[in-house]
């Protein structure tokens, strides 16, 4: 029997989320039931907020690229986020979940909570109801949060920039200065401490491999059916 699973990475810039979700993706996959040679959708989902579906694909490109001369104020940021956390989570997060898939997603909730929030300034309790509307009330099980001192994610953040990879407006926040990474470290940190059950930090100082063992490790503690499922199979 499959067990469905939500897992979401949160952090700041340059910590390395994207990297890391896609190594964790892939560590997961001899420890999930082999899939029929003609299964229609995989046991394990990698997507990304926001975006994730056509819709919200879309949505993230206002997000990331708006029209030239009229930057997004953070309640416009909200709302657009928000809208895209919609679709995803009832085009894409939703229905895997409910076939019995690992879904493993680069930011979510709390990353509004950080940066609309926190750094943004939009009232919190405003948020989270919105998200609530926006998620059906659907929850990680297991949050991975990367964290590292801001010299070390802004020396990456700066070599991304410089290899020309920060284009995407959606990493704007790169350019941020050191007192707004701080800012958002401790954001996130606090979003930890709410719900401690949820977060587990990981050092993102560490290398990937390092990083995914760790995550594995916490797996085998927190969610040891999960890595049984390939034994059980």
């Amino acid at each position: 029997m499959r067990q469905s699973f939500f897992i979401t990475i949160e952090g700041g810039e340059g910590v390395g989320k994207s990297t890391f979700a896609k190594a964790f993706a892939k560590s997961l996959v001899p420890f999930l039931p082999t899939a029929p040679t003609a299964a229609p959708t995989p046991l394990i989902v990698q997507t990304r907020e926001p975006g994730g579906t056509a819709v919200a694909d879309s949505i993230r490109a206002v997000f990331s690229s708006p029209p030239p001369g009229e930057a997004l104020i953070p309640v416009t940021e909200a709302m657009l986020v928000m809208a895209a956390r919609a679709q995803h989570v009832s085009h894409l997060i939703r229905p895997a979940l409910g076939r019995g898939a690992v879904v493993i997603c680069d930011r979510f909730a709390d990353s509004t909570m950080v940066y609309q929030g926190i750094v943004g300034g939009i009232d919190w309790n405003w948020l989270e109801s919105t998200n609530r509307l926006a998620t059906q009330g659907l929850e990680p099980d297991l949050t991975f949060l990367l964290d590292c001192p801001v010299e070390v994610s802004s020396e990456r953040s700066d070599s991304r920039l410089r290899d020309g990879q920060g284009e995407d407006g959606a990493q704007r926040y790169d350019i941020g200065s050191r007192d707004q990474h701080e800012k958002i470290r401790a954001g996130f940190l606090h979003c930890a401490r709410l719900a401690p059950g949820r977060f587990v930090i990981l050092d993102a100082s560490k290398s990937t491999d390092e990083l995914t063992a760790d995550a594995l490790a916490t797996l085998r503690k927190h969610a040891p059916e999960l890595l049984l499922m390939a034994a059980r199979s």
